[in-house]
């Protein structure tokens, strides 16, 4: 900072040094002391130099004192002129502080898997109006309660929210994502790895699920119902629970990990 403020410093007390020495005596002319502008030439340079990206302009500005300055042997700068530049090498200044002061940006490929899972969160945003706040939080706890492999805790979650939903398609189709939710967490607590749950989603239950491949690309139907129930209650909480909004986004990477062993079915380069 104080080598910042070091260039205006350089550059207008440098003209104020050398109208005092023209009133002292010292030299003839203001104008033939135009080292102020030199020195604040040179801290601009050094400065362009440290910052994370390179400002030519700014590095060249010893270049440009040397040339208007130093270098006309027989037509020297008036005290006007070193004001003028004074002023220049200060907007220059402010110009590399706020235009050179980042690195510079190199645009993010976007990752297939996150686009997936947004766009199927946007599409999921009508049929999911109709799950309140309040059912919508214990959906996200039981994800995260399951995620965490706290199994016992989804049972009582998968409860709480599951008396809660809407008598309607929504709701039961959320209801059977609950069911196949709790049903593993309630299997994996008893240490019955192996075992899944008999709730199954049907035809008319596809357009609320995220992951649907044909009958040659699944591999473990068991497991495709599990990640579809997950990825469905953590859409719902994520629009719903405006209050979980923050952890569920914290914990984002486990439902991308589950899209991501769908990458080859669903052709996401």
């Amino acid at each position: 900072m104080q080598l910042t403020l070091a260039v205006p410093i350089c550059a207008f007390g440098g003209l104020g040094l050398a109208i005092l020495l023209q009133d002292t005596g010292i030299i003839a002319d203001a104008a033939d002391f135009y080292w102020g502008s030199v020195a604040a030439s040179v801290i601009l340079a050094y400065l362009a130099y440290l910052k994370p990206r390179r400002d030519i302009v700014s590095l060249f500005a010893p270049f440009y004192a040397l040339l208007i300055f130093i270098v006309p042997l027989e037509t020297k700068a008036s005290l006007l002129l070193q004001a003028l530049y004074a002023l220049s090498i200060t907007l220059l200044l402010v110009r590399l502080h706020y235009r050179f002061s980042t690195p510079k940006t190199v645009p993010k490929e976007e990752d297939p898997m996150e686009k997936y899972l947004y766009d199927y969160i946007h599409r999921m945003t009508p049929f999911l109006r109709v799950i309140d706040p309040a059912t919508a939080h214990e959906i996200a706890s039981a994800v995260l309660s399951f995620k965490f492999g706290l199994y016992a805790k989804v049972v009582t979650d998968v409860r709480k929210a599951a008396s809660r939903l809407p008598k309607d398609r929504t709701g039961e189709v959320i209801g059977k994502a609950l069911s196949i939710l709790s049903d593993r967490a309630r299997a994996l607590e008893e240490a019955r790895v192996g075992e899944f749950s008999p709730v199954k989603f049907d035809a008319g239950d596809l357009p609320y699920l995220p992951v649907v491949l044909g009958d040659d690309q699944v591999y473990d139907k068991d497991t495709l119902a599990l990640d579809n129930a997950l990825l469905l209650l953590y859409t719902a909480a994520y629009l719903q629970s405006p209050d979980d909004g923050q952890s569920l986004d914290e914990h984002q990477n486990f439902v991308i990990q589950i899209l991501e062993s769908y990458r080859e079915p669903l052709n996401l380069k």
